[in-house]
């Protein structure tokens, strides 16, 4: 079976598990501060905040720049098109998420964002939907205009590039995921990317419950309502073992995009003169939601090939988010998507 995701375990992994496991040191520890230096320097930013998985990392980009705003503003503009765990994580944080649809390249309308803005928004949070670059010279603009912070999802994009910029690097925040099918692998695992100092030592604080900080005198100190959102050593180290590889692995995922663009005659991930796509998958579109159901079925059974109904529009396809009220019909290209769209495999490994 081809599947979706992969795992690489390297040498270094298994040399720095034995080593953790010989000093007992599973939980916290140095191997965590380890990893986000090494993938920091990978990024070019300044802090890189580990986290227990891509939601909880967003959950607390999202505290973040709500505690730094300090005001009544609750709204973040975010693309009906995406996994729910993103909707999820501003939930968590009693913001209110604002719709926008998305173009046949998956990714936000940039050009109906701007009809969105109201005094109460706090920021943009585009996606970089399955490894494309969303459009940010535009949302970046937008942001400087209304003086907004921009929070990116980057859980399905790392390595990708806009403007020669990694994805998650070039707004405020940057969140990424570990997930078994993303770019690094730790099972689960999560990060948060930034320059901001500020923005980066209230994440340190959210992911462990709001405490004031890891002194002694501090660790029973809680300024602020935080999350669980730790990762640990064990998850770290495998970070670490292919963070060393990334840059291959990056490249290898890029040049499968290249090659199997060669073979459809639908290619929906090409890459514009200012983009450097490295793919969660390939994203396919068919001619009904009865065929793509069926090819869903068939793919694996007859020519074993793992394959997902690419997401759908959270406000009018989503059960979850009914209780929005969102009329269907209101992000017609979503929900297109939502019926008609798979995605295959493309991880470094085939």
């Amino acid at each position: 079976m081809i599947t979706l995701g992969t795992v690489n375990i390297s040498e270094k992994t298994k040399k720095l598990m034995q080593e953790a496991l010989n000093k007992g040191i599973i939980g916290q520890g140095g191997y965590i501060k380890e990893f986000e230096e090494s993938l920091a320097n990978f990024l070019g930013v300044k802090h890189v905040i580990a986290a227990a998985n891509g939601t909880l990392a967003e959950a607390c980009a999202l505290a973040a720049v709500k505690e730094k705003d300090n005001s009544d503003r609750d709204e973040v503009i975010v693309t009906a098109l995406t996994f729910i765990a993103q909707i999820n994580a501003i939930r968590y944080n009693h913001l209110k998420p604002v719709f926008v649809d998305v173009g046949f390249d998956f990714q936000i309308d940039v050009d109906k964002i701007e009809e969105k803005i109201t005094d109460k928004t706090l920021a943009i949070m585009p996606t970089h939907l399955l490894g494309k670059p969303a459009g940010m010279d535009k949302i970046i603009s937008l942001a400087k205009k209304y003086n907004l912070y921009v929070v990116e999802d980057a859980c399905e994009a790392l390595g990708s590039k806009y403007d020669n910029k990694f994805c998650g690097t070039i707004g405020d925040l940057g969140c990424f995921s570990f997930f078994v099918s993303h770019s690094i692998t730790t099972g689960e695992g999560g990060a948060v990317a930034t320059d901001n100092d500020e923005l980066a030592e209230l994440v340190k604080s959210l992911r462990n419950h709001g405490r004031k900080s890891d002194k002694p005198e501090d660790k029973f100190i809680f300024p602020r309502v935080g999350f669980s959102a730790k990762m640990n050593s064990l998850e770290a180290i495998i970070g670490l073992g292919v963070v060393d590889e990334l840059a291959r692995h990056i490249e290898k995922r890029h040049l499968n995009l290249v090659q199997i663009n060669d073979h459809l005659s639908q290619k929906i991930f090409t890459e514009k003169e200012n983009e450097y796509i490295v793919p969660h998958a390939i994203p396919v579109l068919v001619d009904s939601k009865e065929t793509r159901d069926e090819l869903l079925k068939k793919l694996p059974e007859q020519y074993g090939i793992e394959a997902r109904q690419i997401f759908y529009s959270i406000p009018t396809q989503s059960q979850a988010y009914e209780f929005l009220k969102e009329t269907r019909g209101n992000y017609p290209v979503a929900e297109d998507i939502g019926n008609r769209g798979l995605y295959i495999p493309c991880h470094q490994n085939l």
